[in-house]
């Protein structure tokens, strides 16, 4: 006997959203899917733009995680225009990418960081 399971609503991302897994007899996934149920129109937005536009306005696509979108992008038009970044390139994107959306994506960090030592610290 397959099984359907529905996870809705999806939290932790910016927007509406469900996933739908079925499962076969053994309870293994046969088929995944991942609705997004709310129309935001950055695609249409971007039709005719330049492509060198395309990571700052994909930046403001999350408010969670505007870093791994621009990086996305980013290297979404490496390959349009098949260029290879220098060596220095690639590892800053990669250093950049871990600690850039971590303290929005973490609250609490964000906020114990920029308050004084009594707020930190309770005393």
């Amino acid at each position: 006997m397959t099984q359907q399971i529905v996870i809705d609503p999806v939290t932790r991302i910016e927007g509406h959203a469900k996933i739908t897994l079925q499962l076969d007899e053994a309870g293994h996934v046969q088929d995944a899917h991942f609705h997004v149920t709310q129309l935001r129109g950055f695609e249409k937005f971007c039709e005719g733009r330049p492509f060198h536009e395309m990571p700052s306005l994909m930046a403001r696509i999350c408010g969670i995680c505007p870093v791994s979108h621009l990086m996305a992008s980013a290297k979404a038009c490496d390959a349009l225009m098949a260029v290879h970044i220098p060596y220095t390139a690639r590892h800053l994107r990669r250093i950049m990418k871990p600690g850039a959306d971590y303290p929005v994506a973490r609250p609490e960090l964000f906020l114990s960081l920029i308050a004084g030592p009594v707020a930190r610290h309770g005393f």
